[in-house]
């Protein structure tokens, strides 16, 4: 098994948003060019996938609205036939935004994961032209890695600065 890795992916030019995260032992992470992804098999099968993105948004302006419609359209995308529940507020250390919930019909290539969690994040700082956008499949209605992983979520400002320090 292996150990508990620790990512961070910094804000760099015109992304003045970055995150880290803490995945426990035992799940993979695979780092894109612009998200992370990372994921937990047990028997071969998945158990649960976890990517994190990064988006580019005006945020100063309607902030709410932005951050709920992201949510909303990823929750879609996640399955074109999902149910999506409405957004609720969510809250994290220096950051908030929405989750959504989506209900996916057990067809298709994510069968093995149809529960689905999103999450679109923005630090506190309205200054911060970003944010995060958090997408969870998993087999079961809870998957504790992710939880894991949700705790260890921080949101980065420039210079690497979490957004809730001062």
């Amino acid at each position: 098994m292996s150990a508990a890795t620790r990512y961070r992916q910094l804000p760099s030019g015109a992304r003045s948003i970055g995150f880290e995260l803490e995945t426990p032992s035992g799940v993979e992470l695979v780092a894109g060019e612009t998200n992370v992804r990372v994921c937990e098999r047990r028997d071969g099968k998945p158990i649960g996938e976890l990517e994190v993105a990064v988006f580019h948004a005006a945020l100063v302006i309607d902030r709410d609205g932005i951050l709920e419609e992201k949510v909303q359209e990823a929750a879609s995308a996640a399955d074109r036939s999902a149910r999506v529940a409405p957004a609720i507020p969510v809250s994290l250390p220096g950051a908030s935004g929405y989750r959504a919930d989506a209900d996916v019909v057990r067809a298709g290539p994510r069968a093995a994961l149809p529960y689905v969690h999103v999450f679109a994040l923005a630090p506190h700082d309205l200054a911060a032209d970003g944010g995060v956008v958090i997408t969870v499949r998993c087999a079961g209605p809870e998957w504790p890695a992710a939880d894991a992983i949700l705790r260890s979520l921080r949101v980065l400002g420039r210079r690497g600065r979490t957004a809730n320090d001062s």
